[in-house]
């Protein structure tokens, strides 16, 4: 993107394959390669392919961004930003090449580039170019949907630091000419603050998935959080159709929008992979001056912690952006288009290796410290006090490194912010050692920026690493802060290595209504036809409250949409108690919006007491479905129910 240096750098790993299996907990990348040159001429010295040379084909010498999308046909578009032309006055805020290649081996070959005049690309989307105004609108992602393509793009008020920017609004752009022209919707549109420059809705990355197209978003520049929401794929350009993920589900209220990863993220990239069962994410941490990855089994997370995809380094290439190409989208190798400011602002296609991830769905980004001989500074850990890694002196539980804290008074601690699902059970665990003369430690978890404990274990001296283990709700809470540290009152240490952190098995929020803050049914729960809460009446089963249904006629059910993995077998359990006169009631599991059932017992007899029910069913080829009770009645009929259950089998 045009003036924002930035001056971070790669070492480009090369290594061998590993023999990967599909289905995976989880995933790693390795062998990180440059594969060829997307735009710009080639300097002198440089071997690697240069199929395009947009130098000379497009009057393109240096350009950013590359995101790539399958727009039909058989062909991709590969949409990039701020383009340098020939000359000091054919600056254009963005450009669009059409490819038909498949084989990713030897690089990525254009078809066209859409052209204003012969062998001169084309600004598709207007920019005043005006500083402190609209210096230029840059695309952020890209999608196609039946035979219109939609391109979300950002209007630039002006650029500030490295890494940092600030918008106007963000918007959708489509075209219905294949391409050639396109036109700025008038009200598709997420104005920013001004003031504040807080909106979560200014950059973007698209994921077309079970009839609705997902967007993750984050504020303007580098430095944001991950957000979600979605619409149908045909709603695309009503605003008022958007739901944001509150992380527990789906609101209309931009507001309520909750993150389901911590940032800092720029230049967005998301994409399904259907050889993994994995969603995968891709974005520049400048804190770690690294490009890392995420993935996740379903659309809302969870989201491992960050992986390194293009470390830091020392070969003089300022990198930043991933965008995934769709061919990689059911493979173990994954072709990404990267870009670089320094020395050279020009895209390059990348390939690196997927494999199977020991470490699983933990939410903790470099859990065992690893990837800090990597990078010059301790993101994505944090220090209070004093503290920072031991790499490589044979201190650590296991691997290389490990985190530590030491000093001779006050509080010092090593700590990370992670997403959590609200009101859900965790546990956290850590491998912990520290000085004989250690006595005031303590390993937790508790609300950002100093806030209320929501756990702890208190630990004085620990000879060998010990692993310690601490139980925690979330709350109200979408992000908490892990952390160990000690109160120092002479020349104290802490070791910490290997920490994990795992939700509760149930997949079920609010499971138990305990959460849900009035007699109305509330996200993540929804009602359809007339039922409510019971709130500390003495009618729930455990806890306070339960949820019920009860009206004198039609289907009446509370029900909740899980995400889930798919074509995975899971049960589902509730327990229930009826009125003495149903007897059409019915339990179960089916696709969203009143889709196929995928499983479900059906209640014939009254229910006197509590009583649990249990059906199990297949996911199919889904990554949400719709778990519900309710009744079908013809006369003033009720059915409570309480503690939900699903798992994964």
């Amino acid at each position: 993107m045009r003036r924002k240096k930035l001056l971070i750098f790669i070492a480009l790993q090369i290594g061998l394959s590993t023999v990967i299996f599909s289905s995976a907990e989880a995933i790693t990348p390795s062998a990180t390669t440059m594969v060829a040159r997307v735009t710009g001429a080639t300097p002198d010295g440089e071997t690697m392919p240069n199929p395009n040379h947009t130098d000379t084909n497009y009057q393109i010498s240096g350009t950013d961004l590359g995101i790539v999308w399958d727009k039909g046909g058989g062909e991709y578009f590969v949409l990039f930003g701020d383009t340098n032309g020939l000359g000091p006055d054919d600056w254009r805020s963005n450009t669009l090449a059409k490819s038909s290649d498949t084989n990713l081996a030897d690089g990525l070959a254009f078809s066209t580039m859409i052209q204003d005049t012969p062998g001169h690309a084309k600004e598709i989307l207007w920019s005043k170019k005006i500083n402190f105004d609209e210096i230029t609108v840059i695309p952020t992602a890209g999608v196609t949907v039946g035979t219109r393509h939609y391109i979300h793009y950002m209007s630039v008020n002006h650029w500030g630091d490295a890494g940092r920017w600030y918008t106007n609004y963000s918007g959708i752009a489509y075209s219905d000419d294949n391409g050639q022209n396109w036109t700025k919707h008038s009200t598709a549109k997420w104005y920013n603050n001004t003031t504040t420059w807080d909106s979560k809705f200014q950059m973007a990355a698209f994921v077309k998935n079970g009839g609705f197209i997902y967007m993750y978003t984050t504020p303007n520049g580098r430095f944001g959080n991950v957000y979600l929401s979605r619409v149908p794929e045909n709603n695309l350009l009503n605003i008022d159709d958007y739901r944001y993920w509150n992380g527990n589900g789906w609101e209309t209220s931009q507001v309520s929008a909750k993150p389901v990863a911590i940032g800092t993220a720029g230049e967005l990239s998301v994409a399904y992979n259907s050889y993994f069962k994995r969603f995968i994410m891709t974005y520049l941490n400048e804190d770690r001056q690294a490009i890392v990855m995420r993935d996740a089994p379903t659309p809302t997370g969870p989201w491992s912690g960050e992986k390194i995809l293009v470390p830091g380094g020392f070969t003089g290439l300022g990198q930043y952006n991933a965008f995934m190409h769709p061919l990689s989208n059911n493979s173990d190798t994954l072709y990404f288009i990267m870009s670089t400011w320094y020395p050279d602002y020009n895209t390059h296609l990348m390939r690196v290796t997927l494999n199977n991830d020991t470490i699983s769905n933990n939410p903790i980004s470099d859990p065992s410290f690893e990837t800090q001989t990597e990078t010059p500074i301790m993101a994505p850990w944090y220090v209070v006090g004093e503290g920072g890694i031991d790499r490589n002196i044979g201190q650590a539980h296991t691997g290389l490194n490990n985190g530590y804290v030491r000093n001779g008074s006050g509080w010092n601690a090593i700590k990370q912010r992670v997403v959590v699902q609200p009101n859900t059970n965790y546990t956290l665990k850590g491998w912990i050692r520290t000085s004989g003369n250690n006595n005031n430690g303590f390993f937790g978890a508790r609300v950002i920026n100093d806030g209320p404990v929501l756990s702890e274990t208190h630990y004085t001296s620990i000879a060998n690493y010990t692993e310690m283990t601490v139980t925690f709700n979330s709350g109200s809470n979408s992000y908490v802060e892990l952390y160990n540290g000690i109160w120092a009152t002479g020349d104290m240490w802490s070791q910490i290595d290997d920490v994990s952190l795992t939700r509760d098995s149930n997949l079920i929020g609010h499971a138990g209504f305990e959460s849900q803050s009035s007699s109305t049914v509330s996200s993540p729960w929804y009602l359809q036809g007339n039922g409510g809460i019971d709130r500390n009446i003495g009618t729930a089963r455990t806890g306070l409250n339960n949820g019920y249904v009860r009206w004198n006629s039609g289907w009446n059910a509370i029900k909740q949409e899980v995400f889930v993995e798919p074509n995975t077998n899971y049960t589902l359990s509730a327990w229930l108690k009826t009125s003495t006169n149903l007897n059409d009631g019915y339990f179960g599991a089916r696709l969203i919006n009143g889709g196929l059932i995928l499983s479900e017992t059906h209640l014939t007899t009254a229910l006197a007491i509590y009583t649990k029910k249990t059906v199990t069913f297949n996911s199919g080829n889904n990554h949400s479905i719709e778990v519900y009770a309710g009744t079908w009645a013809t006369a003033d009929t009720w059915l409570q129910m309480d503690d939900f259950s699903l798992t994964k089998n």
